[in-house]
């Protein structure tokens, strides 16, 4: 005999935790020229650092305001490293600092909005370092799986270079992140 189980809600179901929508995330095609794939990607990093910078604005006097500053400046170290694979694929790009103040920067790694993480920055908190941070981490590692990914569907061309250089410096940034939990008073 064949039993067949069903829990409506999936896993948070079983704790009377069900999602009530969908998550609100965004994400960008992987078609089309490498030019625009990488110019998003760069709006992604741009987006993370405005991030950081919004929780820098609010809790620059708290311990782990450091390890989210060095975060915030990773992100535009990144866009930098993505830069330089874009004016390869597109040498008559503008010069970076232009283009990155063009950026909009509505939307981070791993696809959720800044507006969206406005909102989680306005919510109350418990522990707001303990919540910043592990969301940091969150941030970081939906980056990192990204950019993985991205590897990985470009295996065959000269965008995987690109996109395994920047996972490997994604994993940093989930370093500095998880050392930042150290200064969360739990």
């Amino acid at each position: 005999m064949e039993r067949i189980y069903n829990l409506t809600g999936g896993i948070l179901g079983w704790n009377d935790h069900a999602v009530p929508d969908f998550p609100k995330m965004t994400a960008f095609s992987l078609h089309g020229e490498p030019k625009n794939i990488l110019y998003r990607a760069m709006d992604m990093e741009k987006g993370a650092y405005i991030f950081y910078s919004q929780v820098l604005a609010r809790h620059r006097e708290q311990e782990f305001a450091h390890f989210i500053d060095l975060l915030a400046r990773a992100e535009e170290g990144h866009a930098r490293l993505i830069y330089h694979y874009y004016q390869q694929e597109y040498p008559e790009a503008e010069p970076f600092e232009a283009l990155y103040d063009s950026l909009p920067g509505e939307v981070l790694e791993g696809g959720r909005t800044v507006q969206a993480m406005r909102q989680f920055l306005d919510e109350e908190h418990d522990d707001p370092c303990l919540d910043i941070v592990e969301m940091a981490i969150t941030i970081e590692y939906a980056a990192y799986d990204l950019y993985r990914n991205m590897a990985d569907y470009f295996a065959d061309g000269p965008m995987k270079e690109a996109f395994l250089a920047i996972a490997q410096a994604e994993k940093e940034h989930m370093r500095i992140a998880a050392e930042a939990l150290a200064f969360c008073h739990v």
